[in-house]
């Protein structure tokens, strides 16, 4: 028996150890299968936060792609980040100081004051929306102000200090609370407080109709959130099939859009994850209603395209106004990876130093280049695939130019809108 325990102790000891101090696996091999073509190459390659990092001379060769990991060119004083957009989130207000998590209206006025002295310049939804979506520039320092699950405070504490500075802000409210008011906890905003703010550029969006919770996804009583999750069904001694899934999520978002369209006259859409949970099923009942823009709570600066955002938590009590502010700038990247003299968009991963040889994430750089990309961790395998119609371009171009999805690992890890990554 002890010499059973011994090997088992030891072998929770390194678990324990790679998860304080970040151990990520090194593969001394990997195969690379391009348009069914395998090339088999040495490391080093690491597997790190859902991304393969590969030394960047083998990368350019493999994409025929020059890739630089260099500072980016110095901007004029007073602009902090250009053609980024800094998504700052907030939920309830309070009139004095309750809790950390809830920002006072007087710490609020604060940081509307900092924003304007400081040079950025908040942005309506329609601007962030032809960024977005219509490759359309928005100001240098740009800021969106956007609110979750719909208080009444918006309308009583935070609306006063945005008309104040001519401001304007979006609030994603579930809208449930709003069809049936009364409901135990903080009080709700209204059908008539919405239409009065609207007036003056204020928006409201999906939070869903009625998903904000955690319910039930095993026989053990286990919650996950209820938009992400396949429900337990106990009844049935089972878990929601997809189809079931995509009926119940689809339903809801539907009815959430069909209400504030009802209600506001909405005529654009866009949705903030309840929790920031969400994985590809719920970016595909999202898209299959239109829905383009959507908006996770990991927090970072939303690059142009970049469809679904990161933001940054502005609406705690525990740092100041001033520190508040001063944040945004830390999102700011000091690097910036570029491919073919080309910004690429980094979901968090960043390129780092390893055995002297520079490791690029190879998922970031595909999407970039429109390469679809599997990796298959088991078999130690990447797949890259390309559409037939793009075949002819590949030799002129000097890339492979193909579709990419993006998709994500995890139900509260924010999904990646680019290539999969398997682990079969």
């Amino acid at each position: 028996m002890r010499k059973i325990i011994v090997p088992v102790l030891a072998a929770l000891i390194l678990i324990g150890l790679a998860a304080i101090f970040g151990f990520r696996p090194k593969f001394r091999e990997v195969d690379f299968e391009v348009e069914g073509r395998v090339i088999k190459a040495s490391g080093p390659f690491e597997y790190s936060g859902h991304e393969l990092l590969v030394p960047q001379k083998f990368a350019e060769r493999l994409l025929g792609a020059n890739i630089r990991w260099d500072r980016p060119a110095p901007l004029p004083k007073g602009v902090y980040y250009r053609d980024k957009v800094a998504v700052l989130m907030y939920h309830h207000l309070s009139r004095k100081p309750l809790l950390p998590s809830i920002l006072s209206e007087d710490r609020f006025a604060e940081q509307m004051m900092l924003l304007k002295r400081d040079g950025y310049h908040v942005i309506t939804m329609g601007q962030y929306r032809r960024f977005m979506l219509a490759n359309v520039r928005v100001p240098d320092n740009a800021v969106l102000l956007t609110f979750d699950d719909g208080y009444e405070s918006f309308y009583k504490l935070a609306f006063p200090v945005l008309r104040k500075y001519g401001y304007t802000a979006v609030n994603f409210v579930i809208v449930s609370d709003v069809d049936n008011p009364g409901k135990e906890g903080l009080p709700k905003l209204t059908w008539s407080q919405m239409r009065e703010m609207k007036k003056f550029g204020m928006g409201f969006y999906n939070h869903t109709y009625d998903l904000h919770y955690f319910a039930p996804v095993d026989a053990e009583g286990g919650k996950e959130p209820a938009l992400s999750a396949l429900l337990y069904i106990d009844d049935e001694t089972r878990s929601e099939y997809n189809e079931e899934y995509y009926r119940r999520v689809t339903g809801d978002l539907g009815l959430a859009e069909r209400r504030l369209k009802e209600e506001l006259g909405n005529t654009d859409s866009a949705l903030a994850f309840p929790y920031g949970s969400y994985n590809d099923r719920v970016m595909t009942a999202a898209g299959s209603l239109g829905i383009p823009l959507t908006f996770t709570v990991k927090e970072g600066l939303a690059d142009r395209g970049e469809t679904n955002a990161d933001r940054i938590n502005a609406g705690s009590n525990l740092r100041t106004p001033a520190q508040t502010i001063d944040r945004i700038r830390k999102f700011v990247p000091k690097r910036e990876l570029t491919v073919n003299g080309r910004g690429v968009l980094l979901s968090g991963i960043q390129p780092e130093f390893r055995q002297g040889m520079l490791l690029v994430p190879l998922d970031e750089i595909c999407r970039s280049l429109h390469i679809a990309m599997n990796y298959d961790r088991l078999k130690g395998m990447v797949k890259l695939t390309m559409p037939k119609a793009n075949h002819a371009s590949r030799r002129s171009e000097g890339a492979y130019r193909t579709y990419a999805h993006r998709g994500n690992i995890g139900q509260f890890r924010p999904a990646k809108p680019c290539s999969r990554l398997s682990a079969r």
